[in-house]
């Protein structure tokens, strides 16, 4: 396997072939937005290979200077989807954000509260969802989101979390660090009006 950085045509491609059918329309940012934000450098798309033939593949949020980023986007290829290819993105990712960004420490993952789910099927495609990426070395965390309407659980994927153990505390300093960290993302994700009217932060009381 290997993971590779997209340029903008790999993206594209990428974009016009799998990500119009990955992931639902009022889920997907415009292509040009997505081709914007690669340029000025505020994220960064990458593709898993195998043989050449694309396995997976995701984007990153990671404002200049910053300690933690967003996971923005992550889908496997259809076809190969439960054959463990989501892990082998998992362990390699680390080390090439590691390579681009310096100072990075991790980063966030927004996934569907399960508490809003609409109905039991929806609710077991949140759960499993999260069990996925618990699975793969990412942490919850105390912050929720609302984006645009929809209501996000924050979990983390901590680069130093193989010197902590599955039941580390987290404590309140950690927390706020981390609100402080995400809100610099989505500031640096949307304009100041979509900002203050559909983006909220907030803790809640466990993780």
């Amino acid at each position: 396997m290997m993971l590779k950085e997209l340029n903008v045509k790999e993206f594209t491609d990428i974009y016009n072939t799998f990500m119009i059918t990955d992931f639902p329309k009022d889920e997907l940012k415009p292509l040009e937005r997505m081709i914007h934000t690669i340029q000025t450098g505020l994220s960064s798309a990458y593709g898993l290979y195998e043989n050449d033939i694309l396995r997976a593949y995701a984007v990153f949020i990671v404002p200049e200077g910053q300690s933690y980023g967003l996971l923005d986007y992550l889908a496997v290829v259809k076809e190969y989807r439960g054959t463990g290819i989501g892990h082998q993105f998992f362990a390699l990712i680390e080390d090439t954000l590691k390579e681009n960004y310096p100072l990075l420490k991790g980063f966030f993952i927004e996934s569907e509260n399960i508490d809003f789910a609409k109905n039991e099927q929806e609710r077991e495609i949140r759960c499993r969802r999260i069990a996925f990426y618990k699975k793969n070395g990412c942490k919850s965390t105390r912050l929720g989101s609302r984006l645009f309407g929809v209501t996000y659980s924050i979990l983390i994927y901590d680069f130093a979390q193989n010197q902590r153990t599955a039941d580390t505390i987290i404590t309140f300093g950690e927390t706020e660090a981390w609100h402080k960290a995400l809100d610099t993302v989505y500031r640096a994700m949307f304009k100041k009006h979509h900002y203050e009217n559909e983006v909220s932060l907030w803790e809640v009381d466990e993780a």
